[in-house]
C-alpha cells in the first residue's frame, strides 16, 4: 500500500509514479464489491470514524464523531477514496490482500 514509509520509499526512489500506475493498471471491478471499506469502519481510539484502516493510517477521518453520530447517518455515506484505494482493488482484490501480479 502506498502509504507511510512505503510512500516515503516509493517517493524517494522516485518510483511512486511507476507503482501507481501499476496499481491503476491492476484494477479489477469486480473486487469492489468485497471492500472493507464498504461494509465496516475502524473506530479510532478518540471516537473518529474512518473508512478502513489505511485511511486511519493516513488521518482520513469521517466529519461524525462516535459521540454525534446516529448509525443512519452513516448508512448510504460517500467513502473517503485517494491514491492507495487502487492497492485493495488490484488483481484478486479482497482488500489488503490485492495483488499487482
Amino acid at each position: 500500500m502506498p502509504i507511510s514509509r512505503f510512500l516515503e520509499f516509493l517517493l524517494s526512489s522516485g518510483n511512486l509514479e511507476s507503482y501507481l500506475e501499476r496499481l491503476v493498471n491492476a484494477f479489477n471491478p469486480a473486487a469492489v464489491d468485497g471492500l472493507m471499506c464498504r461494509y465496516t469502519l475502524s473506530v479510532g481510539w478518540d471516537g473518529k470514524f474512518y473508512d478502513c484502516d489505511f485511511n486511519q493510517m493516513l488521518d482520513l477521518a469521517l466529519p461524525q464523531h462516535i459521540f454525534e453520530v446516529a448509525l443512519a447517518h452513516l448508512d448510504g455515506r460517500r467513502i473517503q477514496v485517494d491514491q492507495h484505494c487502487f492497492g485493495c482493488t488490484a488483481g484478486t482484490g479482497s482488500s489488503c490482500g490485492g495483488a499487482t501480479a
